[in-house]
C-alpha cells in the first residue's frame, strides 16, 4: 500500500499537467499543417489555356506564376489584372510545388439607396 500511493499520486500530477498546457494549433496553423495555405494577391495576368496566375503579394514586389488546378481554372477567365483576389494553394504530390486550388474574387459591393 505504502508503495502504490506515490504511484498514483504521480499519475494524477502528471494527468493535471498535460490537462494545463495550453493548445499550440490555432486555425491558420491547422490548414497549412493539411497542407493548404491562404493567400491574397494582386492579379497581374491569368493565363486560361496553359492555366497559371501570375500575382503579387503586395504592391511593388516580384510577379510570382503559380500553376492552377483544374478545379480553380474556370475562374481564370472571370479574373482582371488589378484585381484583389484571395487564393488557396496547396502541395502538388507529383511536382513538389504550390498549386492554386480555389480562386476568390471579392463580392461587389451593393449599392447603397
Amino acid at each position: 500500500m505504502r508503495k502504490l500511493f506515490p504511484a498514483v499520486l504521480l499519475m494524477l500530477t502528471a494527468g493535471l499537467a498535460v490537462a494545463q498546457e495550453p493548445t499550440r494549433e490555432s486555425a491558420n496553423q491547422a490548414t497549412e499543417a493539411k497542407g493548404k495555405k491562404e493567400m491574397t494577391a494582386i492579379v497581374v495576368s491569368a493565363d486560361p489555356t496553359v492555366k497559371t496566375i501570375t500575382v503579387r503579394s503586395k504592391p511593388g514586389s516580384e510577379p510570382e506564376t503559380l500553376p492552377v488546378a483544374a478545379a480553380a481554372a474556370a475562374k481564370l477567365d472571370t479574373v482582371k489584372a488589378g484585381e484583389k483576389v484571395k487564393l488557396v494553394l496547396s502541395m502538388d504530390s507529383v511536382t513538389n510545388k504550390e498549386t492554386v486550388t480555389s480562386i476568390e474574387t471579392p463580392s461587389p459591393q451593393s449599392a447603397k439607396p
